[in-house]
């Protein structure tokens, strides 16, 4: 195995003003719920009904809080880069798979909410940590409803490997953490 045929690297997503207002909102929410269940919901319903009614709300906030912690974790094997999501370093989630050798049109650097080379990607997935990320690369490349994107927080030694690979669409920028 070469060299440049393998390559890994993770970020953990970072919390914005907006996702950590919905976190203090479903917190207070849930506190309002318990203080409403134990004075008025319990003794309306009675114990059995209660015990259901406070078990399916635990079994909600459990299954909420697994998305409290994100990583993202990009793969590059190959040709292949593949890119999931980490929920608190259990549960990992597969997002996109890229042949970069059969279907990549472009490999650049992100910047300004421009992509260049004039593609106009029908969806775009951001898997970056956060939207101000200032070493951010877009992958373009087709599928069979057309053109998709991938944006992810890039390391230098991943782009050089992408860049072995398919040199005809990398597009290199400086300042690439290692």
């Amino acid at each position: 195995m070469y060299e440049h045929d393998f390559c890994e690297y993770a970020v953990k997503k970072k919390i914005g003003g907006a996702y950590l207002a919905k976190l203090v909102l479903a917190m207070l929410a849930s506190a309002v719920f318990v203080v409403c269940f134990f004075v008025l919901i319990l003794p309306a319903v009675g114990l059995f009904f209660g015990a259901i009614i406070f078990t399916l709300f635990a079994t909600l906030m459990w299954y909420l809080s697994r998305f409290a912690a994100i990583e993202y974790e990009y793969t590059q094997t190959g040709a292949i880069f593949d890119a999931a999501s980490v929920y608190n370093k259990q549960y990992r989630r597969e997002q996109v798979s890229v042949d970069l050798k059969k279907s990549a049109r472009l490999v650049a650097p992100y910047k300004n909410g421009r992509i260049e080379g004039g593609f106009a990607p029908k969806k775009i997935r951001d898997l970056r940590s956060s939207p101000d990320v200032p070493h951010a690369y877009i992958i373009v490349y087709e599928t069979g409803d057309g053109t998709e994107a991938v944006l992810f927080d890039a390391s230098a030694r991943m782009v050089e490997n992408i860049r072995m690979q398919v040199p005809s669409v990398t597009v290199l920028s400086d300042g690439l953490p290692e």
